[in-house]
């Protein structure tokens, strides 16, 4: 079978369990399986697969047809420019979350020197990347400590530093009881999903990714009411604190930071138009 086919096949097969991303995945699994880049795909499209390789790209094809993520598949996901390992039991980066981090990198690039928290840290795409975008400009004496109560996050995030040359403090801990610091930025994607809605949401997210990471409780607020609450010991005057939120939450959020004291709320929106990202000066 041509390439060409083999990932139609794969196209096809994804477009009838209603996998929204077919097209993509299915070019994406291919490169997984036959260790192509973007651009092989494309050169070879006429080449013949062997048919070890063809059924190895059946099988995953089959595994994603169950709407399991195709970054569990791969193991991998690209963020920021980097690639971080993606495994079970840990929230998969997304695209917009990106938007979290050039705003932080943006609001401190004239800090000489900063010491920032990546609350809830899953992957570390979040803390990992904002440390390496700062070492990249200039900026190598900064402090940046990650933190999650998931084990499995602690663990991954450490691979992820390891395998991308960061230098961070990981630390597990439930929110604030093993932070012992105060900081210049607090950055965090926190769980905000009503628990009432979690049933509503993709199968691709529901069924596979962790609900620990995703469940925000009665009214999706509950994370950001811990933190902005605890904000008095752990954020520095003058710091700056930035959330990723559910797009109907901005108005909640800036009345729990006003109620804190914080000024120049401002909320920057995602690729679809939809508020996502919540800044904060303290």
């Amino acid at each position: 079978m041509l390439l060409k086919e083999l990932i139609k096949y794969g196209q096809d097969t994804l477009e009838s369990v209603g996998i929204q991303e077919a097209a993509s995945d299915a070019r994406l699994l291919a490169m997984h399986v036959l260790g192509f880049t973007y651009t092989d795909i494309f050169m070879k499209a006429n080449d013949v697969v062997g048919l070890e390789d063809e059924n190895g790209y059946r099988n995953v094809i089959n595994v994603r047809s169950s709407h399991y993520p195709c970054q569990y598949i791969t193991g991998s996901q690209d963020f920021m420019g980097y690639s971080f390992r993606c495994s079970e039991g840990v929230l998969i980066p997304r695209p917009e979350t990106e938007l979290l981090v050039e705003e932080a990198v943006l609001l401190t690039q004239e800090y000489e020197r900063i010491k920032a928290l990546d609350m809830c840290c899953g992957t570390g795409c979040i803390g990992i990347s904002y440390y390496l975008k700062r070492v990249e400009s200039g900026h190598n004496k900064d402090i940046v400590v990650l933190g999650d109560i998931s084990k499995d996050a602690i663990e991954l995030s450490k691979e992820n530093m390891f395998n991308l040359g960061a230098k961070c403090d990981i630390v597990r801990t439930d929110l604030f009881e093993n932070i012992g610091d105060s900081f210049d930025i607090i950055m965090s994607n926190p769980p905000y999903i009503k628990t009432s809605d979690i049933e509503d949401i993709m199968e691709d997210v529901r069924e596979y990714e962790p609900r620990l990471a995703l469940d925000g409780m009665e009214d999706g607020l509950y994370f950001y009411k811990e933190i902005i609450s605890r904000t008095d010991k752990f954020l520095r005057k003058d710091g700056i604190i930035i959330f990723e939120i559910g797009y109907n939450q901005y108005q909640d959020i800036r009345q729990l930071l006003l109620d804190k004291g914080f000024t120049d709320i401002t909320v920057k929106k995602d690729y679809a138009g939809l508020d996502r990202i919540v800044i904060a000066r303290r």
